[in-house]
């Protein structure tokens, strides 16, 4: 899995950002459907549904292969129209985080707000006060793929961690602070890994394995869409001098497309996190893997984003 690092630089500039709306009344949403997983060639889906009428909200969890991290999805009428920079999410008991938000509208006209790389497994903080902007205070993370290598005392606390987590909490620039009532954590933690490790296999053959790829994905242009990134260094984060280095993994489709993005690591502020991911979607472009027939097919592809302000 080839791995190049992009450096993406920026010049200082100003942005009037605005706060969400003081004093909006809480939703509370309790699960009106059970975990539901999905299956595709790019990613591992969990799916489920909250809440009831107006304020019916969908969950996704996705995770395209290895690591802490998963994506979160949240689509419904609470996140309609979020307004300011970041949204402070926790899974509970936790102490909260602010991170960048990436919006849009789904096929059936409902609004959506997506989170890369969040990790969520958390235990209650230690400390209370505010949360520090891009930084994960209070939280601890645990790689899934390795819990059965590290033996039954990490198991028991994954087990622990896991079943801890009570709901799903969303606050700041949503338009309504809203917590998702969650359960049976843990059973659905286990499904999901359990389908990522059999799509992880298939996705991240090499050409030295058997059976394994005849070409690795290669980008195509990449000049070009590397500077369409760095046009799009988030503006709130360079007015406060903020920098990161991103590191993701993408899921390449047949047809040469970025069709999913996890992120890997990353120092600097998480909010960062969604810029990354998004950008590459939107832009890169790639020579697709090809099998030993010569035919394309879905790979992974490594690769790292350094945001740096060239002053």
């Amino acid at each position: 899995m080839f791995m190049r690092s992009i450096p993406i630089l920026a010049s200082t500039a100003a942005l009037l950002l605005t706060t969400g709306p003081a004093g909006a009344a809480p939703v509370r949403l309790a699960p009106s459907s059970g975990w539901e997983l999905l299956e595709y060639d790019d990613k591992c889906r969990m799916v489920r549904n909250f809440g009831s009428g107006n304020n019916e909200t969908t969950l996704w969890i996705d995770k395209g292969g290895p690591g802490p991290g998963v994506n979160l999805t949240v689509i419904g009428r609470p996140v309609r129209n979020p307004k300011g920079a970041y949204v402070r999410i926790a899974f509970a008991p936790g102490q909260p985080v602010e991170r960048n938000f990436i919006t849009a509208t789904t096929t059936r006209g409902r609004p959506m707000l997506g989170l890369f790389g969040v990790q969520p497994v958390a235990l209650a903080a230690e400390t209370g006060g505010e949360p520090e902007r891009g930084a994960d205070n209070g939280e601890e993370s645990v790689d899934l793929t390795l819990a059965e290598a590290a033996g039954d005392s990490s198991v028991a606390a994954l087990q622990n961690r896991f079943a801890a987590i009570t709901a799903l909490e969303l606050s700041g620039a949503v338009f309504e602070p809203i917590t998702l009532e969650l359960d049976a954590m843990l059973p659905m933690a286990s499904d999901l890994i359990e389908c990522v490790n059999k799509l992880a296999k298939q996705l991240g053959r090499k050409p030295s394995e058997m059976g394994g790829l005849a070409k690795e994905a290669t980008t195509v242009d990449v000049e070009s869409w590397a500077q369409k990134i760095q046009e799009n260094y988030p503006v709130h984060l360079l007015q406060n001098g903020q920098q990161a280095s991103v590191a993701v993994r993408l899921t390449v489709n047949k047809e040469g497309r970025a069709s999913f993005c996890e992120v890997t690591d990353y120092s600097g502020p998480a909010s960062f996190n969604e810029t990354a991911c998004l950008q590459l979607l939107r832009h890169a472009r790639f020579d697709p893997a090809k099998d030993a027939e010569g035919a394309p097919v879905a790979s992974f592809y490594a690769t790292r984003i350094t945001y740096r302000i060239n002053k």
